[in-house]
């Protein structure tokens, strides 16, 4: 399976005030492959940023969970 991943926040169509926002979410993989990264895009696909990956990185091999990240940004 290719990585999967989800936004859990902020939620859909939510109003998001000026300043810092943390956006959050999950991802997965198949065949105990780990996901070691998570690229978020807030523009539509015209710009990419790295998420941070949070918690402990699986056994090559033997990564049969989702990994929770989060990504920093400043909303004008």
């Amino acid at each position: 399976l290719p990585v999967q991943s989800a936004i859990t926040q902020p939620q859909p169509g939510a109003a998001v005030p000026p300043g810092e926002l943390t956006v959050r979410g999950y991802a997965w993989s198949g065949g105990g492959r780990a996901v070691v990264r998570v690229d978020v895009s807030l523009d539509g696909g015209r710009s990419w940023q790295v998420a941070r990956l949070l918690g402990e990185r699986p056994v090559p091999g033997r990564a049969w969970a989702w990994v929770l990240w989060e990504l920093e940004v400043a909303v004008e």
